[in-house]
């Protein structure tokens, strides 16, 4: 039987990969409740106490914030299922959970600027109301986090690793070191 296996490297262990170089270094960030929410996005927002949503290449900050995913969709970061129980809420929203379904990675530096140049065609100047945008070929949501130097980049999980690679082959961070 074709073993097509052999065609891809492992997986890195997420809890210890980094790479890193002089101006960037990006590393996967663990834990971060993910939630997403369909409908009444205003609703959800008020009753979570979160002013607004940010969206691609937005300013997040805090522990809890609120992404745009979609006209009716956020991925709401930060709230757990105690927060909020998944399933149809009255006020006219939807909730579930995917915190298992996405990685988040996050680029870190002074090269951020650069990184976005070679992943993505989008203006930064005129970046739009929707996180959810193509970036490496991937649709990925991909905003600031706490300053303009923190990249975060939620990927589906199944194509993180693909992301890694492509991350790796960057003369941004050809020069530093990668740990797995």
């Amino acid at each position: 039987m074709l073993d097509n296996s052999r065609k891809w490297r492992p997986e890195p262990d997420w809890t210890r990969a980094v790479l890193a170089a002089p101006s960037l270094s990006v590393r996967a960030v663990a834990g971060l409740p993910q939630r997403l929410v369909s409908g009444d996005i205003g609703g959800f927002l008020a009753r979570y106490g979160l002013s607004s949503d940010v969206g691609a290449l937005g300013l997040a900050s805090g522990g809890r914030y609120a992404v745009r995913m979609a006209r009716d969709r956020l991925l709401a970061v930060g709230i757990t299922a105690q927060d909020c129980a998944d399933g149809w809420h009255v006020e006219g929203y939807g909730v579930t959970t995917v915190g298992a379904g996405l990685r988040v990675l996050e680029a870190r530096g002074q090269g951020v600027r650069d990184l976005i140049a070679r992943a993505t065609t989008i203006d930064p100047a005129d970046p739009g109301p929707c996180a959810a945008l193509q970036f490496c070929g991937m649709t990925c949501s991909v905003y600031f986090h706490g300053d303009l130097q923190t990249l975060r980049i939620h990927v589906d999980r199944g194509l993180a690793a693909y992301l890694w690679e492509w991350l790796e082959c960057q003369p941004l961070l050809s020069g530093g070191t990668a740990g797995a």
